[in-house]
């Protein structure tokens, strides 16, 4: 498998690529690093509060950060049509991490890598999909590795 990073993705892939801009200047808005109960809560808890940005979160290494929305429903139930991305390209392509590439310069898609001692794939994680093999020959290139998302309900 050839591997080639790249840094820009065709308009007909399975993702869309979403500019942002980094000013310098950081919001901070509140965080409260306990976190809250999903069970019962407990009236006597205190929250710390502590100030969060989440451009240092999110995008502290903006010249390889890159912002996507899922347009597929290949990686349900993990991520949903809609989903914004956060990828990081400084990342190495590592098993069972969730990825962007083309192979042989097909569209971009995102998958999940997996890599066995024999193998590597592009795989789904919705089943209605097959998994994608990688022959020796074939060339990937990778954008980058998804690190978080945001999903709006």
């Amino acid at each position: 498998m050839k591997l080639i990073n790249i840094h820009n993705i065709s308009k007909d892939s399975e993702i869309e690529l979403i500019p942002f801009k980094t000013d310098g200047m950081k919001v901070y808005v509140k965080y409260y690093s306990d976190g809250v109960q999903a069970g019962f809560p407990s009236p006597a808890e205190d929250f710390t509060e502590l100030p969060l940005s989440l451009d240092e979160k999110f995008l502290s290494k903006p010249e390889s950060t890159y912002l996507v929305r899922v347009k597929s429903d290949s990686m349900e139930p993990t991520l949903i049509e809609g989903d914004i991305l956060i990828v990081r390209s400084d990342l190495p392509i590592t098993h069972n991490k969730i990825v962007i590439a083309s192979l042989n310069s097909d569209a971009f898609t995102v998958k999940r890598f997996l890599k066995t001692k024999d193998q590597n794939t592009l795989s789904p994680d919705n089943t209605k999909y097959k998994p994608v093999s990688i022959a020796e020959e074939d060339t990937v290139l990778y954008l980058g590795q998804v690190v978080s998302l945001v999903r709006e309900f």
